[in-house]
């Protein structure tokens, strides 16, 4: 497998910190490419005032959403012109 210049090793870096500062945590990183994952967020206002408003029935709702959290996943690649690519 060639070597990445630094160039493209630093985009990738920068785009990495990016996404990490935003909640988002490093599943693997492989030569140009970087795979990070989070649980997809739950909207807690509104779950709120509608577990208020049906009298706690509402709740149910949103215990199974939080146990059931999907993942999403991002694939970070950096080309040779060292353009961060999100797939």
């Amino acid at each position: 497998m060639p070597a990445i210049d630094p160039i493209r090793i630093a985009a990738l870096d920068e785009a990495v910190a990016r996404y990490a500062r935003s909640g988002w945590s490093v599943s693997s990183v492989s030569g140009a490419t970087a795979v990070l994952q989070r649980k997809k967020r739950i909207g807690w206002f509104w779950n709120l005032v509608l577990t208020l408003i049906t009298g706690g029935l509402w709740l149910i709702v949103v215990v199974i959403r939080v146990v059931n959290r999907k993942i999403q996943t991002v694939v970070l690649t950096v080309d040779e012109y060292a353009r961060v690519h999100t797939s």
